[in-house]
Order: structure tokens, then C-alpha cells, then sequence
């Protein structure tokens, strides 16, 4: 029942994005509204429905193809699986046809762009920048800007230490200034204050972007999600400090308005979706590495804190090893919350069905 209101959510959001363009062509409508129906059932399966869209895609023409591709590209992304999402936004992106009458015009160049997000957000830097390789030849100003700053922040992501941050510092900086950026420029501000902690940069954001999910992210009303780009960003000492102090006041704020602690909170709502309810939370996951030393040094940093951690190894299909730093859930269920308080970026790992 979880899983039918979460495929509702995500469709209504999928709506609500693409609000100022006409709705889906009647084929697609027809598609996913069915699909949205099989989710309402207490016996949904998530994987099936989606097998069962990309199969009515295979045998769609070219205009319909592309929107349930964009479609099922904008659902996994939406549940976390990233690299499935980045499939489908390429997969739609490479179908040469015009919008099907009655669906959201989204150009190659929004879904390439699309892909490159969610190969960064799943780790994958290499498939990020062959995807940016097409469109080295745009001619379109909002697309060059964001294109340059994944190209950044593809390149952030291979950075080992603080001590090498200087050089995409300094770059992000002068991108800070360009005309040309100011599609990106939130989330330059964004990005410079969450590496460096300075100031100015939260500063920036508050003045210039007041209503924007950057702003709420520096003044602590929202959270980055913990994806694995994130945990491969080196900060500064200054920028780890105070986001550390920064959680710590807020939990303590928002334990003492609830009235609870967080050794007796029985789940940590920050990193908790709604469809997680019926599954059960085995670990929770604070680090993703590619160098098995920057793992090693977080469990260092959770041992002096406290924490029992450990760490695994995961091969990806593209044969890149990855070292994963997790911290088993306690018995009430409080753990994320704890992390969180204490300063480390977490998010729950689930026991497969």
C-alpha cells in the first residue's frame, strides 16, 4: 500500500514540474495511469510495474517511446535508483523524434543533462562526462552552464583531500561572477559553502535566493540528500566543524520543541521515506568511497565518537570498487538520528524483501 502512494507522489510530482506544458499524450497518459492503478493493490510490486511500462514502451512509436523513457527515467529517480534513471533520461534523449502531441516538451539537451545528475549522484564520474561529451557542441547558454558545473563537480568527486580543492575552489569562484552562470549560480553558492564553510557564501544565497532549496539547505530547514557524489566531496576543516555544530543546534532544537531525545526517538524522519515504512532498517550508511583510506579515516572518526562502523567492498558492473562505511541500526530504531546529531551524513539501508 506504501509503494501505490509513493508511485502517486511521484507521479503528482512529475506533474507539478512539468506544470507550464501540456500533459502526457493520451497513449502515455494511458500507460502510466494504469500503472498508477497496480500500485494502489496491497500486493504492488514497484519492479514489476516498471518492467511492465518499459515493455509498452518497446512496441510504442518513437514520440510516445521517448515520454515513457522520460517518464520512467524521472521514477527511479525519484526512488533513489540513479543509475537506472540516468539509463532512461539517455535512452530518451538518443530517440529522434519531435514531443508527442500533448506531453512535455523536454529537449535532448534537458535529458542528457538529466542522465549526467544522476550517473554523479550514483557515483559514477566516467559515465557522467561521457554523457557531457555530447553536448560540447550546444549553443544554448543555460545548457553550457550546466554543463560546466557538473563538469565541476564531475571533478570534485575524484578529489581525495582538502588539500586539492584549491584549484575547483578558485574555478567555482570565477563561475560565481559570470553572467553566463547565472542559471547555476544557487548552486555554485551552494556548492563553494559546503566545501570551504565560508560564510559568504550562505550569505549570498540568503540575500540573493531567499525561497530557493539552496538557502533552506545553509539555514538548516533542509538536508542535502546523501547520495554518493556527496560523500566523495572532501570539505575543509572549517566547512566539517560547522556543519557539525550547525546539526548538532538543530537536533537539539527540534528534540527540546518535540519533547523527545534522541536516544528514545523511534525514527529518524530526515532519512526516512514514506514508501520505507514497511521495510526494515538493517544499517545506516555514513560513507562512500572510492579510496579504502578516506573509509578508514571516517571509522577512525565514528570510533572516537561512539560509533561501531564497518566497512564492505562493492564492485559496480563498470568494475570501479567503492568502500562502503556503515553503522548497525539499534534496537530503537534511533541510530540515524544520533549520527545525524553528532554531526555524520547518514541514510538508512534496508533488508531486501
Amino acid at each position: 500500500m506504501m509503494r501505490g502512494k509513493l508511485l502517486r507522489l511521484v507521479f503528482c510530482s512529475l506533474l507539478a514540474l512539468c506544470s507550464l506544458a501540456p500533459v502526457w499524450s493520451q497513449v502515455a497518459a494511458q500507460i502510466i495511469q494504469n500503472a498508477v492503478e497496480k500500485s494502489s493493490s496491497d500486493n504492488a510490486s514497484l519492479p514489476t510495474i516498471i518492467q511492465e511500462v518499459e515493455k509498452a514502451a518497446i512496441t510504442a512509436d518513437a514520440s510516445n517511446q521517448r515520454s515513457l523513457y522520460t517518464f520512467l527515467g524521472s521514477l527511479t529517480e525519484q526512488l533513489g535508483d540513479y543509475g537506472s534513471a540516468a539509463s532512461w533520461y539517455a535512452k530518451a534523449a538518443g530517440i529522434s523524434a519531435a514531443p508527442a502531441p500533448n506531453t512535455p516538451a523536454f529537449t535532448s539537451e534537458e535529458l542528457v543533462l538529466a542522465a549526467v545528475r544522476c550517473s554523479l549522484s550514483c557515483g559514477e564520474s566516467q559515465q557522467a562526462e561521457g554523457y557531457l561529451a555530447f553536448l560540447g557542441n550546444s549553443t544554448n547558454e543555460k545548457t553550457q552552464a550546466y554543463a560546466r558545473l557538473y563538469k565541476m563537480w564531475s571533478t570534485l568527486s575524484t578529489v581525495n583531500s582538502s588539500q586539492q580543492l584549491s584549484e575547483p575552489v578558485a574555478v567555482l569562484q570565477s563561475y560565481a561572477t559570470m553572467a553566463s552562470m547565472k542559471w547555476v549560480r544557487s548552486s555554485v553558492y551552494l556548492t563553494l559553502w559546503y566545501l570551504t564553510g565560508n560564510a559568504e557564501w550562505s550569505s549570498k544565497l540568503q540575500k540573493e535566493y531567499p525561497e530557493s532549496a539552496e538557502t533552506a539547505v545553509v539555514t538548516g530547514k533542509a538536508q542535502i540528500l546523501p547520495t554518493p557524489f556527496w560523500f566523495f566531496l572532501p570539505r575543509t576543516e572549517v566547512a566539517y566543524n560547522s556543519a557539525t555544530e550547525s546539526k548538532a543546534t538543530t537536533a537539539s532544537s527540534e528534540n527540546k520543541s518535540s519533547g523527545t531525545s534522541a536516544s528514545n526517538t523511534k525514527t529518524d524522519k530526515a532519512s526516512v521515506s514514506s514508501s520505507a515504512e514497511s521495510h526494515v532498517i538493517l544499517r545506516q550508511q555514513v560513507g562512500f568511497f572510492r579510496n579504502k583510506e578516506n573509509a578508514e579515516n571516517l571509522v577512525a572518526r565514528l570510533t572516537e565518537a561512539g560509533f561501531k562502523s564497518d566497512i564492505t567492498k562493492e564492485v559496480r558492473a563498470s568494475g570501479t570498487s567503492y568502500f562502503v562505511v556503515t553503522v548497525p541500526e539499534d534496537a530503537q530504531k534511533s541510530m540515524g538520528m544520533k549520527l545525524k546529531t553528532a554531526g555524520f551524513e547518514c541514510y538508512p539501508v534496508f533488508a531486501d524483501e
